[in-house]
């Protein structure tokens, strides 16, 4: 199967760091109709689509339409009508979605490691609570916490 105009946009969405809400704000589209167009397997109208590459002038409207040539504009005409502010949305939106992986990782790491705290706490109170024992006598019981 090949691929269709709502696989290619979703994967423009991916590579935006975007989702269909914010695709449909940007572009001033109804609210839902790139999700009931994947559901119906359908594409949008000329219209909607026309919308989409106003608001987003970095996609290839060659490619978004037909599959053929890069997803990204890279000539010149695209870099004189492009916004700076468009550009930097879209490297920002990478960057925070690498970060949100990241800051993931190191939460999970020291969850890790505040769990090794709590088992070595409870190592050197068991220690030390011997140690009092044969300091000051065998007499002492010794309750295990």
């Amino acid at each position: 199967m090949s691929e269709t105009f709502i696989d290619r946009l979703d994967r423009y969405k991916e590579y935006a760091g975007l989702n269909d809400n914010q695709i449909t704000i940007k572009s001033g589209l109804t609210v839902g109709i790139i999700n009931s167009a994947r559901k119906r397997g359908s594409s949008l109208s000329g219209e909607n689509i026309e919308k989409i590459l106003r608001a987003f002038k970095d996609i290839n409207a060659r490619w978004l339409l037909t599959g053929e040539g890069e997803m990204i504009q890279n000539d010149g005409a695209f870099a004189a009508s492009n916004s700076n502010n468009d550009s930097l949305t879209i490297y920002l939106g990478k960057e925070n979605k690498e970060l949100k992986v990241k800051n993931e990782e190191l939460n999970r790491e020291i969850g890790k490691l505040e769990g090794q705290i709590i088992e070595l706490k409870k190592r050197v109170l068991v220690e030390d609570v011997a140690k009092c024992v044969i300091a000051s006598g065998s007499d002492l019981a010794v309750e295990n916490t």
